[in-house]
């Protein structure tokens, strides 16, 4: 058998254009197949959520006039916030500042007083009880004068002549 190589070669590449044919046909129907497949699943998907998108459509219009809303109710509030903090600073302050001059009035006042309670203090030593110790000493003396001519009298008395003789000696 002389089959000349090229008629091999001619057979050998129908047969692989054949398979390679088979293999695409094949191809094209499992392909066709799962786009009708995805085409039903997409198909219900947007018949399932087209109610859902619907409403989620109609929830954002309902709800941006109440954002707009909450939106500039939320500016009037945080501008208000600021002009009550300015305020609350301000009266802060001037809490702080009457404060501080009372301390200052108050350290004053105890430093005055203190001043006056030492004053008052040397004035009494010095113009009443200096005098008065002074006094104290006189009558204290005074009385020891007058018990010691008590105790002298009577004495006197007791021993008589005594005593007299005893005082001339002296």
């Amino acid at each position: 058998m002389n089959i000349p190589i090229i008629t091999v070669f001619v057979v050998v590449a129908a047969v692989a254009i054949v398979l390679q044919l088979v293999v695409l046909f094949a191809l094209y129907k499992t392909l066709q197949q799962s786009a009708t497949k995805v085409e039903d699943i997409a198909a219900r998907l947007e018949q399932q959520a087209s109610p859902v998108l619907a409403t989620a459509a109609e929830i954002l219009d309902d709800a941006k006039p109440k954002l707009a809303e909450i939106t500039t109710n939320l500016a009037e509030s945080s501008a208000t916030l600021r002009a009550h903090v300015a305020e609350v600073g301000a009266a802060t302050s001037e809490i702080a500042e009457r404060a501080r001059l009372q301390a200052a009035r108050l350290d004053e006042f105890v430093n005055t007083t203190a001043q006056r309670v030492e004053a008052t203090s040397e004035l009494l030593q010095s113009k009443v009880f200096s005098p008065m110790r002074r006094v104290r000493a006189i009558v204290s003396a005074l009385n020891a004068g007058l018990s010691f001519l008590r105790s002298h009298r009577s004495r006197h008395r007791e021993n008589g002549s005594e005593v007299e003789d005893e005082e001339m000696f002296i």
